[in-house]
């Protein structure tokens, strides 16, 4: 066997790993009217079951669309209305068609309303724990 060809699947396997993209995925929520008269607790597992199911649509979605290959990660459902999907740009680009998809925004899309700290003000030096002084003073 030649070098050249012992090196071409480890190659395709690094460029296949270079061309995924992480993606936070925004699932639809179940209506404000179906949450208002719960408990804390009970809009919590609503929401995490919601969540599930939509999750387990969307693998199925992913499924018939065959796209599988090419999507290697969905995250697990929590009690908010998002996912974490890593796939290559194409599987990517496609869940914005699964059912119950709101919106797909790769990971370096994401915007928050946190203030971005002027790095002139940013400390140089570690920020120091006082949670232990608090319990022994």
């Amino acid at each position: 066997m030649s070098t050249k060809h012992e090196q071409t699947p480890a190659s395709q396997s690094n460029n296949r790993v270079r061309a995924l993209v992480r993606s936070v995925v925004t699932l639809q929520r179940p209506s404000a009217e179906e949450l208002a008269h719960c408990t804390r607790a009970e809009k919590y597992r609503r929401l995490r079951e919601h969540n599930g199911q939509a999750r387990t649509r969307l693998l199925h979605w992913i499924d018939e669309h065959g796209l599988s290959d090419e999507v290697v990660q969905v995250s697990e459902p929590t009690a908010f209305n998002t996912l974490f999907v890593v796939g290559t740009q194409h599987a990517i680009n496609e869940l914005s068609q699964a059912p119950d998809v709101l919106h797909v925004a790769e990971d370096g899309d994401i915007t928050t309303d946190l203030p971005r700290a002027d790095r002139r003000s940013v400390p140089t030096h570690p920020p120091v724990d006082q949670s232990r002084d608090e319990e022994e003073g």
